[in-house]
């Protein structure tokens, strides 16, 4: 993939445009999906809390009418006279029993009423009580209060039941006479829970101190979770939706209070189920998502084809030409920034044309100049052959010095005048180099002493030749025989790592000041940006710039000095084997 990326410039723009619309148009949707959730989930709380609203409306109106029923039964002057009797009245106990029969008839949500006297009067019920789970022990019997839900065994059935237990006292002097319980039938209050229709599928608790009073779930879960979400809904005093794992699902929890009794009553909405119904809006968006990149992925390919197209040609053509052949022109059908471009390709055909046929007439000038240069070799061999006379002459005279010189001028002489290869082996620079010594030595009898350390196994590897000499005689011109008539010393010292030479060459003659090398160093900077080498220092600067230009600027030369202490001349060039 990497380098499919790599291989071209469209291939890159495609990819980058891609990214550029498609990661826009992802986080788009994404964004799209999360704010559908989020609007749906808000949607369900608000349905749910309408529920809610309209449930405990229903529940306050069936918790108000059996209080208020309860109050009309303990001033009933029957129901007092009852309690009060103490013959054990049968008319009346009838007549308050068939009263209570058309109350629990007419109310379909009581399933019983119970009249308890304390002066031995039978109790009065609408269906006899055979046995119950209720525990009075926690309650005040003094005060009116409601149970929480318990099993309640009647002569025709047993029934899960809420009872509303309120003290009967006389109208005349407030005396406890009795005991009234209005049974709230609990399967009436789950059916009525089992009717709210939230938008989403949910659950919905009637819970009173932590116990639940009817649910329409099922599947309750353990006391303690019952517990600690009773406890988080108590602690909702403003009673706003909030989060909650219920059952193990994450939900939204939504509460009011009943008044009047302060039952919680509880919507639990969860997530799974409004996020399910969003999956059709999932499938729209992705599928409007694949559309669209489809779509751009089309557009891209066409338009990056399109612009890149003429980038191409070009590419292929400069990729395809060859400077000694024609070079085609390409046809440029607009004048936008591809359009100049493939002009100023064509020009630049054109200037290539035109300096291959300079280049063309240059060379076959070269080759007439090479032919007179052939010719002016008659010269060098002329010196060459007068010299050797010399040196025979020389030999029969017995002037052994005149011998010497003579021969050593002819090999240094053939050696520099050789017009081959720019380099030679390190053994040839050296030889160049001792008969260069040897004419100087004649000359100048005394005046110096040439000590070379240059490793053996170095000498049949090539460089760059005439390097050492001239900086051997400026040694002895300048810095040696002003000296006076003291005998001097020249070092050429090598070290060599198998890769580089590293050469100084060193003498302890006059030296030269600190500016003087300053300047010499400039020059050769100046040198180097000209390519052309006039004025003064010729002989090292020459030298210079050949190594800059055989070998860049690891061959600089690199000069120390101080005055009547010499001059080190150190240079490192590469060595080659052929």
């Amino acid at each position: 993939m990497y380098k499919w990326f790599q291989r071209s410039l469209q291939n890159q723009l495609i990819v980058f445009i891609l990214l550029a619309v498609l990661l826009p148009l992802s986080i788009l949707g994404i964004f799209s999906y999360s704010m559908a959730n989020h609007l749906a989930k808000e949607r369900s709380t608000i349905s749910g809390q309408s529920s809610l609203k309209q449930l405990k409306t229903s529940l306050e109106f069936i918790v108000n009418d059996i209080d208020n029923m309860s109050v009309f039964l303990i001033g009933n002057e029957d129901v007092q006279q009852y309690l009060k009797s103490n013959h054990k009245p049968v008319q009346q106990r009838w007549n308050i029993n068939g009263f209570l029969s058309n109350l629990t008839f007419s109310k379909p949500y009581i399933a019983n009423i119970l009249i308890e006297p304390l002066n031995n009067n039978p109790n009065i019920s609408t269906i006899p009580i055979l046995t119950t789970d209720r525990d009075l022990s926690d309650y005040n019997l003094e005060h009116h209060w409601w149970s929480s839900r318990y099993s309640s065994r009647n002569s025709i059935e047993s029934q899960q039941v809420i009872s509303m237990f309120r003290p009967i006292r006389s109208t005349k002097d407030y005396k406890l006479i009795g005991y009234l319980s209005i049974y709230l039938d609990q399967q009436v209050i789950e059916e009525h829970l089992e009717s709210v229709d939230f938008e989403w599928n949910g659950s919905t608790l009637l819970m009173n101190e932590g116990s639940v009073i009817a649910s329409n779930d099922k599947q309750l879960p353990g006391s303690q979770d019952i517990a600690e979400l009773y406890s988080l809904v108590d602690s909702n005093t403003n009673e706003q939706a909030i989060t909650y794992e219920y059952n193990g699902n994450e939900s939204t929890i939504i509460t009011t209070t009943l008044s009047g009794v302060g039952w919680k009553l509880i919507g639990i909405i969860p997530f799974k189920e409004f996020t399910a119904q969003n999956r059709y809006f999932l499938l729209l968006t992705f599928i409007s998502v694949i559309i669209a990149a489809l779509l751009v992925i089309g557009l891209v390919l066409f338009f990056v084809r399109k612009v890149i197209g003429p980038l191409s040609s070009l590419t292929t053509a400069i990729q395809a030409s060859d400077p000694g052949t024609d070079i085609r022109q390409l046809t440029s059908h607009s004048s936008d920034e591809l359009g100049q471009l493939i002009i100023s390709y064509n020009k630049l055909n054109e200037r290539i044309r035109s300096l291959m046929n300079r280049i063309q007439k240059n060379e076959s000038h070269k080759r007439e100049v090479d032919l007179q240069a052939l010719q002016a070799q008659i010269n060098p061999h002329f010196l060459y052959n007068t010299l050797a006379s010399i040196h025979w002459m020389a030999l029969v005279s017995r002037e052994a010095n005149i011998s010497k010189m003579v021969s050593a001028l002819s090999s240094f002489l053939r050696f520099s005048l050789n017009k081959g290869n720019e380099y030679c082996t390190v053994e040839q620079e050296l030889s160049h180099l001792f008969h260069y010594t040897q004419i100087q030595e004649i000359r100048y009898p005394d005046s110096f002493h040439l000590d070379v350390h240059i490793p053996h196994e170095v000498n049949q590897l090539y460089m760059l030749k005439l390097t050492l000499q001239p900086l051997i005689e400026n040694s002895i011109i300048h810095g040696l025989l002003p000296s006076g008539d003291r005998q001097g010393e020249i070092k050429v010292v090598a070290e060599w790592d198998r890769t580089f030479l590293y050469l100084t060459v060193s003498d302890d003659g006059v030296g030269m000041s600190r500016e003087k090398a300053k300047q010499l160093q400039e020059q050769f900077l100046a040198d180097e940006k000209g390519e052309v080498v006039v004025g003064p220092n010729y002989g090292l600067r020459n030298v210079n710039l050949r190594l800059l230009l055989h070998y860049g600027s690891i061959a600089r030369l690199r000069i120390t000095s101080s005055p009547n202490r010499g001059t080190s001349i150190k240079f490192t060039i590469p060595l080659e084997s052929r």
